[in-house]
């Protein structure tokens, strides 16, 4: 018998070290969705197909529950390549699955730069004042 070209390699375990939380995920993509420029989030939810007002809710972190899927398909749509896994199976949060160490080092190393409110620019466009960038609003979890 030959095997059919639709299998799919098995489904092995996930490397829990490339994965982050939710509360990691979704700081970041509100980080990212604050570089937007003014006006241009409408316009970047529907070339992306994503749900405006679930994604202003997303980035004003007042949803009313976690939207992993949701944040799933921003990330991709921010070129953030993940999987949402539950480990363990029955945890109230899931958490996200790099498909590499290097694109997770990516992200954490983002994720830092974010953190610190101190991007760090070319020195031609470093800037000389000290504006200081807005800080989204950080989950418990």
């Amino acid at each position: 018998m030959v095997p059919s070209p639709h299998i799919s390699a098995p489904l092995g375990f996930p490397d829990l070290k490339l994965s982050v939380p939710y509360a990691d995920a979704i700081r970041y993509a509100q980080f990212r969705l604050l570089m937007l420029a003014k006006g241009e989030l409408k316009s970047f939810c529907e070339q992306h197909e994503l749900p405006y007002t679930s994604i202003v809710g997303l980035k004003n972190n007042s949803l009313k529950r976690e939207e992993p899927r949701l944040l799933q398909r921003l990330l991709r749509s921010l070129a953030v390549d993940t999987e949402v896994i539950r480990i363990p199976p029955n945890s109230q949060s899931p958490r996200f699955l790099f498909p590499t160490v290097e694109a997770l080092t990516t992200f954490q190393q983002q994720l830092k730069c974010f953190d610190s409110g101190n991007p760090p620019l070319p020195e031609s466009e470093a800037p000389t004042g000290g504006a200081e960038s807005p800080t989204p609003v950080t989950t418990t979890g």
